[in-house]
């Protein structure tokens, strides 16, 4: 039996398994603060307060209510609440999500954060809109000085195509808090290291010669994930894995602050 927890302070994001016949017969329910590993479900999430409704869609003319903050988890969690108590689960493959509740159009978007450094294991750090557009970072437990660096466009997924990988320099991802940052504009996206940009992609060059683009462009929310990429063979290898579970172990991402920043001229930004 596989359990998923998430503390405070640091808010890490934590994968921790008993086995049948061991830790998991002596705890109680309410130990149990979130769902069966792999399950992005809301127990015990925190998500960002917000006046409008999740799931929104927009013209281009339309604007979404975006906020600028910037939350330091080590002492606050000004912005975030939280939610405790959701139905226990088993879906296999995902794992727990925190997820802003407001949208963001364009803007910029940097979190520190100390990475699993477990082979199998996969923390991500993202922007995702409803319709499929995403940009994000990963990071691939067992490989500890790359992060991974992508974007899709749609709800048509290709894999393989767009990503890149990137040194770290310093400390290794696991071991010590870096910056990431993505700065998202009409025209490009910028990924940044300690805020030293490590790829630039211009929308131009995701068109074809009918000026059809594959860029993101779509209202996103900002969303932090640890997940096991054992499930499938293919996943597996590329994440280093598969983990591990034949003996009890605890596997965290940190995630110590976040400052976002939206674009003042596609977002009604709210204080």
């Amino acid at each position: 039996m596989t359990i998923l927890k998430h503390y405070f302070g640091l808010i890490p994001l934590a994968l921790a398994l008993w086995q049948f016949g061991t830790a998991a017969q002596d705890m109680s329910e309410e130990d149990i603060t979130s769902s069966v590993l792999y399950a992005p479900v809301p127990t015990n999430r925190l998500s960002l307060k917000t006046p409008i409704n999740l799931q929104q869609t927009y013209s281009d003319e339309q604007k979404p209510i975006c906020h600028n903050y910037r939350t330091n988890f080590a002492t606050n969690l000004r912005g975030w609440q939280v939610e405790n108590n959701m139905p226990y689960n088993q879906i296999g493959g995902r794992g727990p999500t925190l997820n802003s509740t407001v949208y963001m159009r364009y803007g910029k978007m940097s979190a520190n954060i100390k990475a699993a450094g477990t082979g199998g294991s996969v923390t991500a750090f993202i922007l995702m809109g409803d319709g499929g557009d995403e940009i994000d970072f990963e990071f691939i437990g067992g490989d500890y000085n790359h992060v991974q660096t992508n974007y899709f466009w749609g709800n048509t997924k290709e894999y393989s195509i767009n990503g890149a990988s990137h040194i770290v320099k310093g400390a290794a991802t696991n071991a010590d808090f870096h910056k990431y940052t993505i700065n998202w504009e009409p025209d490009k996206i910028e990924w940044s290291v300690d805020d030293e940009i490590v790829r630039t992609k211009a929308r131009i060059e995701t068109c074809d010669s009918n000026g059809h683009c594959k860029f993101p462009s779509q209202p996103a929310r900002i969303q932090f994930g640890l997940w096991d990429g054992s499930i499938e063979s293919g996943t597996a290898q590329w994440s280093h894995g598969p983990i591990d579970w034949s003996q009890p172990q605890t596997i965290n991402a940190e995630i110590r602050d976040i400052t976002v920043d939206c674009h003042p001229d596609y977002n009604q930004i709210v204080d």
